[in-house]
């Protein structure tokens, strides 16, 4: 039986995906902006909850593309781009999602998916983030 190089790769896939599955030790909810909700009789953006409990990692900056430049009015300024790690298998991410850390080191912080492209045979649904504020509306 010939083994190729690329059976051998994917027999092992499983196994690294699980191993970098063990690395995210946080937890972390995806939400979509969307609609409108009332909030003590007032109307507010509203939120539809993409995943909840999702083991998450966030990664520092990687490479040449560790910024971006924002425009706020007329006025530009480098923020940094990190890398938010999902399990492999995670669907439904699009660009533009906010991510809240619920559980992990960085509990409480609020990162927006810049964009949301998968690849495929990688251990991980890895994605470029920005920190954001956390919205005004989430109770």
């Amino acid at each position: 039986m010939v083994v190729t190089l690329q059976s051998a790769i994917a027999a092992e896939l499983p196994f690294l995906r699980a191993q970098a599955q063990a690395r995210m030790l946080s937890r972390a909810t995806v939400r979509r902006a969307g609609g409108t909700t009332t909030v003590d009789g007032f109307e507010v953006p509203g939120w539809t909850d993409v995943h909840t409990d999702l083991p998450f990692r966030l990664g520092g900056t990687s490479g040449a593309g560790s910024t971006r430049t924002v425009r706020i009015g007329e006025t530009e300024a480098q923020v940094a781009v990190r890398i938010g790690h999902f399990p492999a298998g995670t669907t439904g991410l699009a660009d533009n999602d906010f991510i809240e850390i619920t559980d992990g080191e960085n509990a409480g912080g609020v990162y927006r998916i810049v964009e949301a492209s998968g690849q495929d045979q990688a251990t991980a649904r890895r994605v470029p983030v920005v920190e954001e504020q956390r919205p005004e509306e989430w109770a």
